[in-house]
């Protein structure tokens, strides 16, 4: 069973079970349930049902997972002869969501709570993770008392080494 519905200008086939990034959804708190009502499309693996140009009685609900940011995206532009040069890095927001219930008139179809359990345990261990990755501020290396790194003087190598 699969629906496709349109979220942030873009549409998306989605399969119950499954996470997708879509484009940021600013005002849904992590771990909401949104309901995406824009339902282009639905299928039971038997029929199709396509809409002019939504379905009225479709419905697709997603829970909110993760919000973060994408990859980093450089725009570069150049123009020769001139000496202009303008180089721009952009990461795109987005939001990671589970599809929990596909729903079309009577026909419906919920994840097993498994999965959404397992989903929420991998989104932790990923925040987890990128906070270990994270290097300590000057504050909190203060506040646990670490030595600070030796200065070595541009010339103090050379120097020793002579004597």
């Amino acid at each position: 069973m699969y629906s496709i519905v349109e979220t942030g200008g873009f549409q998306y086939k989605v399969e119950l079970g499954k996470t997708y990034k879509v484009p940021s959804i600013v005002e849904a708190a992590v771990g909401s349930t949104l309901e995406l009502k824009s339902v282009l499309l639905f299928s039971n693996g038997k029929e199709v049902q396509v809409g002019t140009p939504v379905l009225n009685d479709a419905l697709v609900k997603v829970e909110v997972l993760a919000h973060g940011k994408g990859d980093t995206v450089i725009v570069y532009k150049k123009k020769r002869r001139t000496r202009y040069v303008r180089r721009n890095g952009h990461r795109q927001g987005y939001t990671e969501v589970l599809v929990t219930e596909i729903r079309s008139g009577e026909e419906s179809a919920v994840v097993e709570p498994q999965i959404i359990t397992r989903n929420r345990a991998r989104i932790v261990a990923l925040a987890k993770q990128k906070e270990q990755n994270k290097p300590l501020t000057r504050k909190e290396k203060i506040a646990q008392g670490l030595p600070k790194p030796v200065k070595v003087k541009k010339n103090a190598t050379s120097k020793s080494k002579e004597v």
